[in-house]
């Protein structure tokens, strides 16, 4: 594939968790897909399933995604998604504790190892919990949770 069969997997994944997540939409996935079979001279069959999902839900989408072929790197992938999700928020800012929440649920599956990303995606939802209770600010738990994303995100 046009950018190297691990580099289309990278993408593909960074597509898949962030149209799965909701900070990406479907048609990037679409977009992605025609250029890489404009690359191509045979596209992988996956390619060609993507380009042709315009009336797809997000999660039929997300499980296109995942049968392009290769091998990510899920580290590279996650700093990608973080860069994603740090562009999201500063167009969006009341998605701010559905991310923080999006956090704590992967670093609880390993999708943020603790050695890559440290400790802060497992308080970073308790923040806003905090503050919704008046034990504590809301726009703390929002600048902790753009400092986490300013430190870690790195597009693709």
């Amino acid at each position: 594939m046009g950018e190297g069969l691990n580099g289309a997997k990278n993408q593909a994944e960074r597509l898949r968790i962030g149209i799965r997540g909701g900070w990406l939409r479907i048609d990037e996935a679409i977009a992605w897909a025609d250029a890489e079979i404009a690359r191509e001279a045979e596209p992988h069959p996956s390619l060609l399933d993507v380009a042709l999902a315009h009336r797809r839900t997000r999660e039929e989408i997300a499980s296109l995604l995942s049968t392009v072929p290769g091998s990510a790197d899920t580290v590279a992938v996650m700093r990608w998604c973080l860069h994603d999700l740090l562009v999201a928020l500063e167009r969006e800012p009341g998605l701010a504790r559905d991310a923080a929440r999006w956090l704590e649920a992967n670093a609880q599956r390993d999708g943020l190892p603790e050695s890559e990303f440290g400790w802060e995606p497992y308080v970073l939802a308790e923040l806003f919990a905090l503050a919704d209770e008046g034990l504590g600010f809301r726009e703390e738990a929002h600048a902790r949770l753009l400092a986490f994303l300013r430190q870690h995100a790195r597009p693709g």
